[in-house]
């Protein structure tokens, strides 16, 4: 983390950290860990869990983690901030408001404009090209009906500013198409919008370790189809690359993302980077300074022997990695959301049956008989559920999600949601 004040390495581990939002709760347990004392600043759903939890030495109520006035009221109110607290999250959309609230209470965090670099996509392209890097041009819109005024030519992507999971994210062929693009998402009035030239490669994902600047831990993934072909039946997941037998695209990561961080600032913590690959470039996508979501955690610490989440806990505490520690595993492994079809389940394969399918690692359940799943088309993050995978190599992990994928696929039933 790199906070307003210098860090210092030897400052106790009980000093106050004030994390804004429940989740993920692997973060929790780390800080808990190491002594130190977590105020969870909560929304009222999460509550309950919070306290019972035994990870938090308190917990704060407010209405949403992510409005920096309700945040800053709620931890006035409570009492519990001193000078030396750090003000902190691992989740995507309080970032920005953990460093709002830091720096108007004189605490450690992020500063805001670091925050706002990792979290809003235009501001962090526009960093990204000023360094040289190649990069998709970006060009805000304040409506869909604006998209004639884009200065570049189509096919566009066309997104939220402040969604993930590709909510109401789609590929527009020109300025033509932005009225069905609209009536499709059913958000003709909403924006502003971010709109990005479209960039052609198979689609990379970059995780790890920075500290005072310096990479400490990479790993490099490659997804099984780009993420927006959801909406045509492609899968998301991906495949952990190893060093070994893809040495050449490690070291051409390993250069972008060192300047892709510099560029943004980004010095202390982890990392979740998306590249696209192509023939002589590696163009940048976008970068979060958090633990990628899926099973990005579970698989980097399968291959590499590496926790990112306690990575995230000792760069907010100000201790040394343990990133060079880790020990790597010769096998391949790869992620997977299991596939959700639209309806009412009426039958699906339990984790016990997932588990007899080839090299299955590991498998969480989101849905089960009788749960109603809506329109899949949206959110890249509709699923049944996720599974981790394990191959000799590569290419037999890859084979074995697929294959996942469809056995698991052809054995889930669903009738029409009563409305």
């Amino acid at each position: 983390m790199t906070p307003t004040q210098p860090i210092d390495l030897d400052r106790s581990a009980s000093s106050p950290v004030v994390v804004l939002g429940w989740k993920p709760t692997e973060v929790l347990q780390w800080l808990s860990s190491f002594g130190a004392h977590v105020v969870c600043v909560c929304e009222p759903r999460d509550l309950a869990a919070a306290e019972a939890s035994g990870l938090v030495s308190r917990a704060v109520v407010a209405p949403s983690v992510a409005d920096a006035a309700e945040v800053l009221a709620a931890l006035v109110r409570a009492r519990v901030v001193t000078p030396d607290t750090t003000v902190c999250s691992a989740d995507e959309f309080p970032l920005v408001t953990a460093s709002i609230v830091g720096e108007a209470l004189g605490c450690r965090s992020w500063p805001v404009q670091l925050a706002l670099a990792l979290r809003d996509k235009f501001v962090q392209k526009e960093l990204i090209r000023a360094a040289g890097l190649p990069v998709a041009q970006a060009h805000r819109v304040d409506r869909l009906s604006d998209l004639d005024r884009v200065p570049f030519q189509g096919p566009y992507v066309v997104k939220p500013f402040d969604q993930v999971g590709a909510r109401l994210t789609a590929v527009v062929r020109d300025a033509a198409q932005a009225p069905l693009f609209a009536e499709r998402s059913g958000a003709p009035d909403l924006g502003p919008w971010l709109v990005e030239s479209f960039v052609a490669g198979r689609e990379l994902h970059v995780d790890g370790v920075v500290r005072a600047g310096e990479l400490q831990f990479v790993s490099v993934s490659r997804y099984l189809n780009n993420v927006m072909d959801f909406r045509d039946g492609g899968l998301i997941g991906s495949t952990v690359q190893d060093p070994d037998e893809f040495p050449e695209l490690y070291r051409r990561a390993t250069e972008t993302t060192t300047r892709a961080l510099a560029a943004l600032g980004h010095r202390d913590g982890v990392f979740h980077l998306e590249l696209f690959e192509q023939e002589q470039d590696l163009v940048f996508g976008e970068c979060a300074g958090r633990v990628g979501g899926g099973r990005v955690d579970t698989v980097v610490q399968l291959k590499f022997g590496v926790d990112l989440h306690e990575e995230w806990a000792r760069a907010v505490l100000g201790l040394p990695s343990a990133a060079a520690g880790g020990k790597r595993d010769r096998r391949s492994f790869g992620m997977l959301h299991l596939p959700a079809v639209a309806g009412r389940v009426t039958a699906i394969p339990g984790p016990q049956e997932i588990r007899e399918q080839p090299g299955l690692e590991a498998v969480e359940m989101k849905i089960g008989v009788g749960d109603v799943v809506a329109d899949t088309g949206k959110d890249s993050n509709a699923r049944s559920g996720r599974a981790v995978v394990s191959g000799k190599d590569t290419a037999e992990a890859e084979q074995r999600l697929r294959a996942l994928a469809d056995w698991f696929r052809a054995r889930v039933r669903v009738e029409p949601a009563r409305v």
